[in-house]
């Protein structure tokens, strides 16, 4: 991703050809985790990772899903350096997360692992640490999981750009994935399941995300950003990388060309 040079956002679409999930975990134990924990590659940049939670609510329209809620919701996590040395590592998932996820994948080769397998992971981010860097100084990565998979299953590829200088914020398309926790405690499970067949379900999927991405540019990146480090991002340099569905969604111009 070359995001040194362009004063217009410029869209980057990362197509994966393997699992999310599976890519970006290791089984085998790590030095710094107890025996058959599961964890995360240790990032390659100079940086250490802080990471924090955003809840969103775009009062501008309805769920696209569940048309009875008339907001949209959104969970985003963002990724970013931080000078902190110490803190509490980021939880990969809630453990009603990982039983939702793995019994909702219906994928073989996660049928061993325990039902609040996934929320043992080790990852390497410092959960709520300060971001560091100079006023627009940092580019931006939006990054869009694959339909039904969690932002977490892109955390390995956040916490490595992140580690290299990058802010990276990771969205949950509600109700496109097995789950969705809010501050609250609700849990929003995949409405958008019961439509894959609609001929047009590809491109409303799509157009969704397209809107997710652009309110959350909005709350970022505005006057008024909803991060405490939205200073920092440089509105200058942005890019957009995706898993599967994620990566069609690129394309989709959620940018302004102005």
């Amino acid at each position: 991703m070359a995001l040194d040079k362009p004063r217009r956002p410029v869209l980057v679409a990362a197509v994966a050809g393997v699992l999310a999930l599976t890519a970006s975990l290791a089984w085998t134990p790590a030095a710094a985790a107890a025996p058959g924990t599961p964890y995360l590659p240790k990032p390659t940049g100079p940086h250490r990772v802080g990471t924090t939670d955003l809840h969103l609510t775009d009062a501008s329209r309805p769920d696209p899903w569940v048309p009875a809620a008339r907001t949209r919701e959104l969970m985003v996590s963002l990724w970013y350096p931080t000078a902190a040395q110490a803190g509490r590592r980021a939880p990969y998932v809630t453990p009603k997360e990982s039983e939702l996820l793995l019994k909702g994948s219906g994928i073989k080769e996660l049928e061993s692992i325990p039902p609040d397998g996934l929320s043992r992971t080790r990852t390497n981010a410092l959960e709520d640490a300060e971001p560091s860097g100079r006023r627009r100084g940092l580019p931006l990565v939006v990054l869009s999981p694959g339909f039904t998979w969690p932002r977490s299953s892109l955390t390995g590829l956040a916490e490595d750009l992140a580690s290299r200088g990058y802010v990276v914020a990771g969205i949950d398309h509600t109700y496109e994935n097995f789950a969705t926790t809010f501050p609250d405690g609700r849990i929003a499970t995949c409405a958008a399941c019961a439509n894959v067949d609609d001929d047009d379900f590809g491109q409303r999927v799509i157009r969704s995300r397209a809107i997710d991405t652009r309110f959350v540019l909005d709350r970022l990146t505005g006057s008024r950003p909803a991060w405490k480090g939205g200073a920092l991002i440089d509105p200058a340099r942005i890019a957009m990388a995706g898993q599967s569905i994620g990566g069609a969604a690129v394309p989709a111009r959620p940018y302004c060309d102005s």
